[in-house]
């Protein structure tokens, strides 16, 4: 009986804040009680900037401590929002994330054909500053966006993103460097839209 015991409790992995964090964050209805979740959330020991807020669940999970994920001032995050940490998630100041994306930082080298699925690698993920990360987005590890990037719905991020930006497709291409003119995406797909329907 003390070994069965001692073998369910080494395969016990529970981390109350990651737990919390989900059942928190799914409890409260997406895009309501944005500043209750997000309070509830720093009182939990995530590092939240201020103004920053979390619309929706927040789902943490990987083997090592919620310390290692850092969001930055005026941030906002549709959710829900998956992060798998293995190494350092570092969020800038006025960042938006859309809704269903996951930021992977831990991967697995291919292995020999008798198990091709190799020892864990683990890397940082850095979103800078103004980023914009659309809905359906994977970010692996190891991966920096750049500042005042924008990465296109549905995209997986497999290598860096330069600032200033477009990214679309699987895998990620830079697909237009932006410019200072706001607005300039939304117009060209109306515009678009509009030669669509004459």
């Amino acid at each position: 009986m003390i070994h069965l015991a001692r073998a369910g409790l080494g395969e016990i992995r529970f981390d109350p804040r990651k737990t919390m964090a989900s059942a928190v964050s799914r409890t409260l209805p997406q895009f309501s009680f944005n500043r209750s979740r997000t309070l509830l959330l720093r009182a939990m020991g995530f590092r939240i900037g201020a103004g920053s807020v979390v619309m929706g669940p927040l789902d943490v999970t990987g083997d090592t401590s919620t310390r290692l994920i850092s969001i930055g001032e005026q941030t906002k995050i549709s959710g829900p929002l998956r992060i798998d940490i293995g190494a350092h998630v570092r969020i800038g100041n006025r960042v938006t994330i859309g809704h269903h994306v996951v930021l992977f930082t831990v991967d697995h080298e291919v292995g020999p054909s008798e198990q091709r699925c190799g020892r864990p690698v683990s890397g940082p993920i850095v979103i800078e500053d103004g980023a914009w990360i659309a809905s359906y987005v994977k970010i692996l590890p190891g991966i920096t966006i750049g500042k005042g990037a924008v990465v296109a719905t549905g995209a997986v991020v497999t290598q860096d993103v330069p600032a200033d930006t477009l990214v679309t497709g699987v895998p990620a291409r830079v697909t237009r460097h932006l410019n200072d003119e706001p607005g300039r995406i939304s117009e060209r797909r109306s515009r678009t839209s509009l030669r669509e329907l004459d």
